[in-house]
């Protein structure tokens, strides 16, 4: 086992202990922005020396809760009711994500992908300082094809979650 993936295994084990207390804004402490993601690629960068390159697991805790469905909140999450895999053509498809520990300035990029692995979109936000969620929407499905799609969410050079879904006929997307 390598030790990027010893790391993040050490990590998982020990998230219990750190506490699941309600998620403030980005971080505004300005002490130390070695994390922060300036840029964003979907290549891995060797080192952490450079502005996107991120260690794997301070990405995964700077983007967190992701979750995918038909409508967003004003408070930047999705409501259990409307979570959901399954789309009609023409149903939006949002993706939203805790970014209360993510520092301001840093990008999140959601790149969106169809089938036959064939890339559709991508689209870039900034972490404002204070703000907890951010919310992606796909582009005009109308047109997409039946099939399976996935979303990838990226901070810097790591890839930190991945949400499959599927454009299925009108009654079967749990209307």
């Amino acid at each position: 086992m390598n030790a990027k993936k010893m790391l993040a295994l050490m990590l998982l084990l020990a998230l219990p202990a750190i506490g699941c207390g309600k998620k403030e804004g980005a971080e505004t402490d300005t002490s130390d922005m070695s994390d922060t993601a300036t840029t964003t690629s979907e290549t891995e960068q060797p080192g952490t020396e450079q502005a996107g390159d991120l260690n794997p697991v301070e990405a995964q805790i700077a983007v967190d809760d992701v979750t995918i469905g038909k409508s967003v909140g004003p408070d930047g999450t999705i409501a259990a009711d409307q979570q959901g895999d399954d789309f009609a053509p023409g149903d939006s498809v949002n993706v939203a994500m805790n970014v209360g520990d993510t520092p301001a300035g840093s990008l999140v990029k959601v790149v969106w992908f169809g089938p036959n692995e064939t890339r559709i979109g991508e689209e870039t936000k900034t972490v404002e300082q204070g703000v907890a969620h951010l919310a992606f929407k796909s582009a005009d499905t109308a047109s997409w094809a039946k099939g399976d799609y996935r979303a990838e969410v990226w901070i810097g050079d790591e890839k930190v979650n991945t949400q499959q879904f599927q454009i299925v006929e009108g009654d079967d997307a749990g209307r």
